[in-house]
């Protein structure tokens, strides 16, 4: 069954919460919505300029956008949330552009020179967070439930927190700290560490909850294969993007200055066979020799891989989005279409979905599982 969609705009209360219930738009031409790992979401929707619900609150909506929530329901339930940031429009359309509330963290800062020492990145995360709902003045997040935030580990299902030595930021954007801090949590592990502005499917809630998992991603049974629950599909492979001598250099305690060479003569993409390929690395700040070694190796042994960007089409009504299953879950791929050969276990690290009066399109974004 073709599923339906709706588009429900809501006005903000005096902390930037979801408020008082604008309009709903039932007779939407296109709609689109998205969302990342890590990242921020998106969606749009296409309203004719002649439906009269759009005429009776186009005043309002105009001065609320940039401000005013927004919600796609998928028959009874809510799949995206967030705020209408701009429109463009002709004579005919007017299409809203919307972005999740990830977006606010690309323009709420740190404090100068915002510090920690030997602290484990769940702290880190956690002051973060504060920082965002109650130590910015007039931040548009103060109304965000502070929720799980777990701490990240050494290894892969380990139970050793991770602990930095240092780490500073100086007016950063959140957003750019929450990525680097993921990412770290990440390192050559298979956890699938990420952030998210969690809301609920049911539609009279209007919550959302800031989370962390230190590693959340679920084995799905589903095969996604070519020719038979996979339509379309588009593959990047990029092996000139891989390195096999990484040069690093760190700064220290006391204004020392270390460096370490690590050049990679072995396998397929080794300098011996693939030629020579050197990337220079500065850290900021590293503890000592071992440490600057640790971790050149982690950025070394990255470099080698040449992981390929694919997304698929899904055949309708194949795999319902997000229903059952969540980003970060891990799903059998299978593709022998010419030169593109896929035939592993992938990790969904994204998601687009698009409504065109009838008929819905789904497509996955899959990428190698971390550490694998």
């Amino acid at each position: 069954m073709t599923p339906s969609y709706s588009v429900h705009v809501w006005d903000t209360t005096t902390n930037f919460a979801i408020g008082s219930h604008l309009v709903t738009f039932e007779n939407v031409k296109h709609i689109g919505w998205a969302k990342y790992l890590n990242d921020i979401g998106e969606a749009f929707f296409t309203i004719d300029q002649d439906d009269p619900k759009l005429a009776a609150v186009a005043d309002t909506l105009r001065e609320k956008e940039g401000l005013a929530h927004v919600s796609i329901q998928r028959d009874d339930k809510v799949v995206w949330r967030g705020f209408v940031g701009e429109h463009d429009a002709d004579e005919r359309d007017a299409i809203f552009y919307s972005y999740g509330y990830e977006a606010h963290l690309y323009w709420l800062v740190t404090l100068w020179n915002m510090s920690w020492k030997k602290e484990e990145v769940g702290d880190i995360l956690a002051d973060l967070v504060t920082r965002f709902r109650t130590g910015i003045p007039d931040s548009p997040l103060a109304w965000i439930t502070s929720g799980t935030i777990e701490d990240p580990v050494t290894t892969s299902g380990g139970s050793t927190k991770i602990e930095l030595p240092s780490y500073k930021t100086y007016y950063k954007r959140i957003l750019f700290a929450l990525k680097e801090l993921s990412a770290v949590a990440t390192s050559d592990t298979t956890n699938t560490c990420f952030f998210e502005f969690a809301h609920s499917t049911t539609p009279t809630t209007k919550t959302v909850t800031f989370n962390f998992w230190k590693d959340r991603s679920t084995s799905q049974p589903i095969v996604l294969a070519w020719g038979t629950n996979v339509s379309k599909f588009g593959e990047r492979f990029a092996p000139i993007l891989a390195r096999n001598h990484v040069v690093g250099v760190g700064s220290g305690a006391h204004n020392l200055l270390l460096r370490y060479n690590n050049p990679h003569s072995a396998g397929t993409r080794g300098y011996t066979a693939f030629g020579r390929r050197q990337e220079p690395v500065y850290f900021s700040w590293v503890r000592d020799q071992t440490d600057l070694e640790r971790v050149v190796k982690l950025r070394q042994a990255r470099a080698l891989r040449f992981d390929m960007d694919l997304s698929l089409q899904m055949a309708p009504n194949s795999l319902p989005p997000l229903d059952g299953y969540a980003l970060g879950d891990r799903f059998p791929v299978r593709i022998d279409r010419g030169i593109t050969q896929v035939d592993k276990t992938m990790q969904m690290v994204g998601i687009q979905v698009l409504a065109n009066r009838g008929a819905e399109i789904v497509r996955p974004l899959m990428l190698d599982r971390s550490g694998s």
